[in-house]
């Protein structure tokens, strides 16, 4: 007897395969998704739970925005205080059924502690839709870094998983360039 796979987990494992192939989910080339019914339930500003959650040094506090805004949604991402004092900000606004490019940036704030810089023009294409009747936002985004090896193309699917209770975002993130996922807890800091 095999045990049947959640839907997530199926897009996740999915997303992976395809990427093995060098293929894309064709769930992203896709026209506009409609908005689903509880497309509202994500938005808020959420505050990163460091203990449950995968260090992001040399940063000591990370927070997510996240708003509707007409047909679209805006994501920022931001990254406060490092040892060198300093603020860097991921910001976004996804249309879910197409793909966008995200504000420049001056920095890829994940990994900064490697030295991995953006390149390029300092922009992430970013694909995204919704899943499981809106409590799910899933993004695919594409961008060129610079590190001591070289320049180097990178790919990370990323799903912002709402909690039952609505109190709760759990980010789970599949890189190109890591074997493992990268899991970060986060709850509501206007509650």
């Amino acid at each position: 007897m095999t045990a049947a796979l959640s839907p997530s987990l199926a897009v996740v494992l999915a997303a992976v395969a395809l990427a093995a192939c060098g293929a894309t989910s064709p769930a992203f080339e896709a026209p506009p998704q409609p908005r689903p019914p509880n497309d509202a339930l994500l938005d808020g500003a959420w505050a990163y739970d460091a203990e449950l959650s995968r260090a992001i040094d040399p940063w000591r506090n990370l927070s997510i925005d996240i708003a509707t805004d007409g047909d679209g949604v805006v994501l920022k991402r931001m990254w406060r205080g490092s040892r060198e004092g300093g603020t860097a900000l991921d910001s976004v606004r996804l249309v879910p059924g197409t793909t966008v490019r995200s504000a420049p940036m001056l920095q890829w704030p994940d990994e900064r502690h490697l030295g991995v810089y953006i390149t390029g023009d300092r922009t992430k294409a970013v694909a995204s839709r919704w899943e499981d009747d809106g409590r799910t936002l899933v993004t695919e985004s594409e961008f060129t870094v610079s590190a001591q090896q070289g320049e180097r193309r990178i790919r990370v699917y990323s799903e912002y998983r709402l909690s039952p209770e609505g109190d709760r975002l759990d980010v789970i993130e599949m890189r190109s360039t890591r074997p493992r996922p990268i899991h970060f807890v986060f709850h509501r800091a206007d509650a």
